[in-house]
């Protein structure tokens, strides 16, 4: 069967990538970057096949009318972001292929599990995955599988489904066959607010995220999906939602405690690093 052996969650922030650029001039920048390059050696460290990555579609090809809960990209090649996130942020191309067996063994074994992914053979990845993977797979040598997840358009899966969702996948990767090693990186947000008066804040709800860090590096399970409530999303900051692929992480963990779990502050907002070393824990 098919192990997982690295579970990684950072966040996607756009504007991370320039300022990373002349890091030395923003506070907690410096101190970031060498948290991503720690995040990308324990990828490397564990040597995966396949890197299932997850995040969301910031509306770019998704929309109100017509948003999936979780959806499978399977086209061979996954590529961007978008141009006017070129233009926007200074992102760069990439482009990596895509393990499209092993996108259909999830999608195939999602009905199995309980979870119908829907599935896509167009679309672009925007910078909730373009972001997290120039960063910590900057070679684009090993093959991912995007999944994509509704943070953005109301009805959202609560909480409870994103872990529900992490549970089922790490049910149907053990039911692969073969010896293929596995890590998912997932990318989402603590407490951030987008263009409301909180906007451009280090930390609009530092006693969310706070709370958020404490609970994935404890493992408390219905602490952590009890603090993911709309409500106290809401209040944290307006597109707070995205910490749900977070929550997705736990699941594929089966709720045990993150392996690390903190936060760097920076002038636009909480950084989160997370991770959960499988492969160390196996003989």
């Amino acid at each position: 069967m098919a192990q997982l052996v690295q579970l990684i969650g950072v966040q996607h922030n756009p504007i991370l990538i320039r300022r990373f650029q002349q890091a030395e001039k923003f506070p907690g920048a410096p101190e970031a970057l060498r948290a991503f390059g720690q995040m990308r050696e324990a990828l490397e460290e564990a040597r995966p096949d396949v890197i299932l990555v997850v995040g969301n579609d910031h509306l770019n090809q998704w929309f109100m009318d017509n948003m999936p809960a979780f959806l499978v990209g399977k086209a061979p090649i996954a590529a961007g972001p978008f141009p006017h996130e070129r233009e926007q942020f200074g992102l760069e191309p990439y482009e990596v292929p895509v393990e499209v067996g092993v996108a259909k063994r999830l999608i195939e074994g999602g009905y199995w599990a309980g979870v119908d992914f829907a599935y896509s053979d167009e679309f672009t990845l925007d910078h909730a995955f373009v972001v997290p993977l120039s960063l910590i797979h900057p070679r684009a040598d090993v093959p991912i599988v995007p999944i994509f997840s509704n943070v953005m358009a109301p009805p959202m899966p609560p909480a409870q489904r994103f872990y529900e969702v992490g549970q089922a996948m790490r049910r149907v990767i053990e039911d692969m066959p073969g010896d293929a090693r596995v890590a998912v990186v997932a990318s989402g947000h603590l407490s951030v607010e987008i263009g409301g008066p909180r906007f451009m804040v280090e930390a609009p709800d530092p006693e969310f995220d706070a709370e958020m860090i404490d609970h994935i590096g404890h493992g408390h399970v219905d602490a952590l999906l009890g603090l993911l409530t709309p409500e106290r999303m809401t209040r944290a900051g307006n597109l707070t939602a995205a910490a749900m692929n977070f929550a997705l992480l736990v699941g594929l963990a089966g709720g045990q405690p993150a392996t690390r779990a903190d936060y760097v502050l920076l002038s636009t907002s909480t950084t989160p690093f997370l991770s959960w070393d499988l492969h160390k824990a196996r003989p």
